[in-house]
């Protein structure tokens, strides 16, 4: 046994996340899983630190389990996590400095097996390429009709970026290129920097959601007709006053409370069953405030999931 092992049970909490412990036998209500890969980022690389600087942001010994109450006039009177779900750590996936057609393989196949078990599952990133291999992997694990609920700055409807057609910026193209969600079934939010013709794209269909009312309205719709939601954040979603430790980060964007607000209106379909964050950039990360809003992300997620189960 390693002395630090000796040690960590006898000085301080387990790190683990908010304190949440993995059930006693059987599949965990949550799992989560790092994804640090970050080769197709095309301005400042780093995100592949990003699972490593959320899991120490969200210690026990550093926040507690209670869900967050930005934005609420009175304090919360729910329960902590601890008590209303169980999380194991699956830990990262050994993709780091691969070729994106060769990480494409492992993070597909890794998502594949654990779309097999009951639990829900939080990816953590990475870079936004993140997002195609593991709903290809989740749709070919768990058949059905997927939905995607995507928060970013940009619209990452690029045919190719830079030459390649596997990158950061190509993501949502890839899902609907590939079949793996239908265009009509993408509910994508702020978008503030996307082209003209990437607008269209999605207009065409049912259009870019206007005001988080509207917003609501969609993601409503949406869980009506699929069968599993995947929420996909970017924290350059974000304004970059918030979080200044991504790897794209671009003027204007939503702040935390409205963020938060909108993970909410998921959750409360009943139809969330995957999520990721991606686009964390310790590197640049230099007071922590991104792993401090990653953390804040990871918590309202979390708590969506147990208010999910809830309603089972």
């Amino acid at each position: 046994m390693r002395l630090r092992d000796e040690l960590d049970g006898f000085l301080r909490l387990p790190r683990n996340f908010f304190g949440i412990s993995p059930p006693d036998d059987g599949d965990p209500d949550v799992g989560v899983l790092g994804v640090p890969y970050d080769v197709t980022s095309s301005y400042v690389p780093g995100c592949r630190f990003g699972p490593d600087a959320m899991r120490a942001a969200t210690d026990s010994e550093r926040s507690h389990s209670f869900p967050l109450t930005i934005g609420e006039s009175e304090s919360s009177e729910s329960k902590p996590l601890t008590k209303l779900i169980s999380l194991e750590d699956i830990g990262d996936l050994e993709v780091m400095g691969r070729l994106p057609e060769a990480a494409m393989v492992d993070i597909s196949e890794a998502a594949a097996k654990l779309a097999s078990h009951e639990s829900c599952l939080l990816f953590l990133g990475g870079d936004h390429f993140i997002t195609y291999p593991l709903l290809k992997g989740l749709k070919r694990g768990r058949p059905g009709r997927y939905g995607v609920v995507y928060l970013d700055s940009h619209a990452d409807l690029y045919e190719e970026y830079g030459g390649y057609s596997l990158s950061h910026a190509t993501t949502l193209r890839r899902l609907i290129d590939g079949k793996l969600v239908s265009v009509k079934d993408v509910v994508a939010y702020d978008l503030r920097t996307a082209l003209p013709e990437q607008r269209e794209m999605l207009m065409k269909e049912q259009g870019v959601p206007s005001s988080p009312e509207d917003f609501s309205a969609k993601a409503t719709a949406l869980a009506d007709r699929v069968d599993f939601i995947y929420v996909s954040v970017d924290l350059d979603v974000l304004r970059p006053e918030i979080v200044h430790g991504v790897s794209h980060p671009e003027s204007g964007g939503l702040d935390m409370a409205t963020l938060t607000s909108l993970l909410e209106k998921c959750f409360r379909t009943g139809r969330v069953r995957y999520a990721d964050i991606t686009e964390l950039n310790p590197l640049v990360d230099k007071a922590g405030l991104g792993a401090i809003a990653a953390r804040d992300i990871v918590k309202s997620i979390l708590a969506g999931f147990a208010f999910q189960k809830g309603l089972n």
